[in-house]
């Protein structure tokens, strides 16, 4: 098919317009073009330039002119062709694209994008499409969304092997060195009795306090490494104690408002669990803060926890970097788990932490 004989009519300027460029000289700057395109009539190709041509991997443009278009797209995209074709034959000047895999001649698929806009000529309708070959960066596309899932497998991975260890020193600390120093206080407690010790009674009574001291130390520890009422009670409790040791220990008024909670998963109610620490870390550090209520309520198959303050409020911009962290483990641990978060907050307005996670985690293979 001879390329410079166009079979559509050329159309003489109306009285007053641009002069039309003529056909052979439209078609020879499209040749010189360094993208990708083709001008069909209706579903055929009737011109193809050399872009086009290195993009079809064929030695000739003859090789192209003359197909049908759809007969080169997958199946899936066909209609979405029929339908922007019409769009653009419909308004003339419109320029419509859609996202398709091309096969060459030989077979070879190719993702690409399609441009298309209508070349009117003398009441007949022709349509250019610019072809642009995105097979690459939709590999690297894919590439870094494995490279994401794999980031988030290792970080799952790595939450969850430090819980476990949280919770194997914590019943250590609890279980064993707990036990001994409760023992070694019965000895001693023992030795204030003995009549051949009285003379070192006062040195007793002060060995006895300083234990005092490192028990509870022990159990401090202990408890902010895994608290032993989550595993034993569940996450309601737990949270229950949590916000109430915090309020004892802060001053600040806390509520919390706390549904019945059974038979999460683990990692979910560890998650939770964690996400109530780091909320009220934050407003210890930053909100400045008089009130603070906790609300986890179960909805549609989600736990929905919101963790709210009276403080300052803050803005993007004056968010501490460490506070950042903090928000971002929380981000972390809510994708893992197929959940969101929500930062909510106004200056003067006080914060609101939300969270929203799936009662049961997703299998590791589907988490996003």
């Amino acid at each position: 098919m001879e390329p410079l004989t166009p079979p559509w009519p050329q159309r003489a300027p109306d009285d007053g317009a641009e002069p039309a460029l003529p056909m052979r000289q439209f078609l020879a700057v499209i040749d010189l073009l360094p993208t990708a395109i083709w001008i069909a009539d209706g579903d055929q190709i009737h011109h193809a330039n050399v872009a086009a041509v290195q993009l079809m991997n064929v030695n000739s443009k003859y090789e192209v002119m003359g197909r049908s278009v759809q007969s080169m797209l997958r199946a899936e995209a066909r209609e979405a062709l029929r339908r922007r074709t019409a769009e653009v034959l419909a308004h003339p000047g419109q320029t419509s694209a859609l996202h398709a895999t091309l096969r060459r001649p030989d077979g070879t698929p190719l993702e690409v994008e399609i441009a298309l806009t209508a070349l009117p000529d003398h009441g007949r309708t022709t349509v250019q499409m610019v072809i642009h070959d995105i097979t690459q960066r939709q590999r690297e596309l894919q590439e870094l969304h494995d490279s994401r899932q794999a980031l988030r497998r290792l970080s799952a991975n790595i939450v969850e092997g430090r819980e476990a260890e949280r919770r194997r020193i914590a019943r250590e600390l609890h279980d064993e060195l707990g036990q001994s120093l409760s023992a070694l206080k019965l000895e001693l407690s023992a030795c204030v009795d003995d009549d051949l010790l009285q003379h070192y009674r006062d040195r007793v009574d002060g060995m006895l306090k300083r234990l005092d001291g490192i028990m509870a130390s022990v159990r401090r520890i202990a408890v902010d490494l895994r608290p032993q009422m989550l595993d034993d009670l569940g996450l309601g409790p737990a949270v229950e104690w949590l916000v109430h040791d915090f309020g004892r220990h802060t001053g600040l008024r806390c509520t919390t408002q706390i549904d019945e909670v059974g038979g999460l998963g683990d990692s979910v109610a560890t998650a939770l669990f964690r996400m109530v620490q780091e909320a009220l870390t934050n407003v210890l550090r930053h909100a400045r803060a008089t009130e603070v209520s906790v609300e986890l309520r179960l909805r549609d198959g989600r736990a929905e926890l919101s963790v709210r303050d009276n403080g300052v409020g803050l803005q993007d911009e004056d968010v501490p970097h460490d506070s950042q962290f903090g928000l971002l483990g929380m981000q972390e641990r809510a994708d893992m788990l197929g959940g969101r978060l929500h930062l909510k907050s106004t200056r003067g307005g006080g914060t609101c932490v939300c969270m929203e996670l799936p009662l049961r985690a997703p299998p590791r293979g589907n988490r996003p």
